[in-house]
């Protein structure tokens, strides 16, 4: 990860007192830091190179790396067992406290209204939909990407000039997580898109992860809200102090989908609000994704004001720029790329999407393996392959380490085996070229699966296949 660092903290010794960090200069040293990086291959000339030690590599061992490409400075917990002349070291207890501490920091200098997204699903989505439709009445700083991590997150305040909003992501793999994030970022308002199970092999249980996930409240400011979707058990919100605002179909919502109709073009839906109705919004993604960033940009446009023609607007032109279920012409099929990451219930909503695209037109799915499911893996990949039946798919191509769970759970669902077909890790010029030969042209083809499965690699066949 690397960010070009905030114009207030480019002084040495300023960020500095902002991370907690002792000060040691060797030589005749740099009078502005121009970046952070925590990755030696992405450091650019006068940058702060970060050693953290992380699992199975340790930062120290890759300073003379990120000094050679001209890092300046380096963030270490202990003495760096050498480093240039003229090169200032920073010395701290721990690097990703203080890299949050800084960012707390940076938080505490700004007039900015933050809003904090997170959640199970669509995090990166909704950041670029709110930071798109508020800066239809503002200037927006928003995260760089998907950073969201425990260290993406606060790198991504630490490069934030001063703006109207800050629209920034917080994502968790672990417990203990969200709250100090949360305090750190002290959001104006905090967005939980969803909470599913995705990553819940690192919580053992729902109500664990659930739990977690609540946290997100723990740092708003006084007054501040929590938007969340009425999916969510009310038992599980009796210890949030906060103001909250629910957003869902079901009649006793605060922001509610009165109306929504999905289509080949994506859903168009009224919503209503306490302060008002906005009718006839539309996004590109049919089904329970598409009603939810609706539900969501309406939720933050009525909390700050933002009027009905810029949230219109503002939505008109995130649709244009989503990364979701982009559509790719290969070979005469219409390819949906959502490789971008999944959970079992972004799965199963982007096979609901899938049923609305093409009309008339045959339908296809290739499926992956879904990460970070712990002990529940097998049930949650035989309970999507199930869902995948009963979507109306004429073929089923199933990928990696779970596809014969995937598969044994779509003949469940009563697909016939003859649709069904499964392959391993490495093999995706055979996924291509079967896919070709079992598919007509004119075909829609969903691709869905976690980050690490890297089925994009299956599209960069199709592409060599055609």
């Amino acid at each position: 990860m690397r960010i070009s660092l905030a114009s207030v903290f480019r002084e040495p010794s300023r960020l500095a007192a902002a991370l907690g960090a002792t000060l040691q200069a060797r030589g005749c040293v740099c009078s502005v830091i121009g970046g952070i990086t925590t990755d030696s291959r992405r450091t650019e000339a006068g940058d702060l190179f970060v050693a953290r030690k992380g699992r199975g590599q340790n930062g120290l061992d890759f300073i003379g790396e990120a000094l050679a490409r001209g890092a300046c400075a380096v963030l270490a917990e202990t003495e760096p067992p050498f480093y240039a002349e003229n090169c200032l070291w920073l010395r701290v207890p721990d690097c990703d406290a203080a890299l949050l501490a800084a960012a707390a920091a940076r938080r505490q200098k700004t007039r900015a209204t933050v809003i904090a997204v997170s959640g199970s699903t669509g995090k990166t989505t909704v950041k670029e939909l709110l930071a798109t439709v508020l800066g239809e009445v503002g200037t927006v700083q928003s995260s760089a990407g998907n950073y969201n991590s425990t260290v993406g997150m606060p790198l991504s305040l630490l490069g934030m000039e001063e703006a109207d909003y800050f629209v920034l992501e917080i994502g968790i793999n672990h417990k203990n997580e969200m709250e100090p994030l949360s305090r750190a970022l002290a959001p104006d308002i905090a967005v939980l898109t969803n909470v599913g199970t995705a990553h819940i092999g690192q919580y053992g249980n729902y109500a664990t992860l659930l739990e977690e996930k609540l946290k997100l409240s723990c740092g708003l400011r006084e007054n501040g809200v929590l938007v969340l979707p009425d999916s969510i058990p009310k038992a599980a919100l009796s210890g949030i102090s906060s103001p909250m605002l629910r957003f869902g179909s079901t009649q006793g919502c605060d922001v509610r989908v009165c109306r929504a109709v999905s289509h080949e073009l994506g859903v168009t839906a009224d919503i209503l609000t306490p302060a008002r109705a906005l009718n006839g919004l539309c996004w590109h993604i049919p089904g329970s994704i598409g009603t939810s960033c609706l539900a969501i940009a309406a939720a933050v446009g009525t909390l700050l004001e933002v009027p009905d023609a810029a949230i219109r607007h503002g939505i008109a032109k995130a649709v244009r720029t989503s990364p979701r279920m982009q559509r790719i012409e290969v070979a005469g099929r219409v390819l949906i790329d959502d490789t971008y990451n999944a959970s079992p219930e972004a799965v199963v909503a982007s096979l609901e999407a899938l049923c609305y695209l093409g009309k008339d037109a045959p339908r296809a799915a290739v499926l992956g393996d879904i990460g970070e499911l712990g002990e529940q893996a097998a049930t949650l990949h035989r309970t999507v392959g199930r869902c995948a039946a009963g979507c109306g798919l004429a073929q089923l191509f199933l990928y990696g380490e779970y596809a014969s769970v995937l598969a044994a759970g779509a003949q469940e669902g009563g697909m016939p085996k003859a649709c069904i077909k499964t392959f391993a890790a490495g093999q995706e010029a055979e996924l291509a070229s079967a896919l070709l030969s079992a598919t007509p042209k004119g075909t829609y083809i969903l691709l869905k699966a976690s980050r690490k499965t890297a089925l994009e690699r299956v599209i960069e066949a199709l592409r060599r296949e055609r």
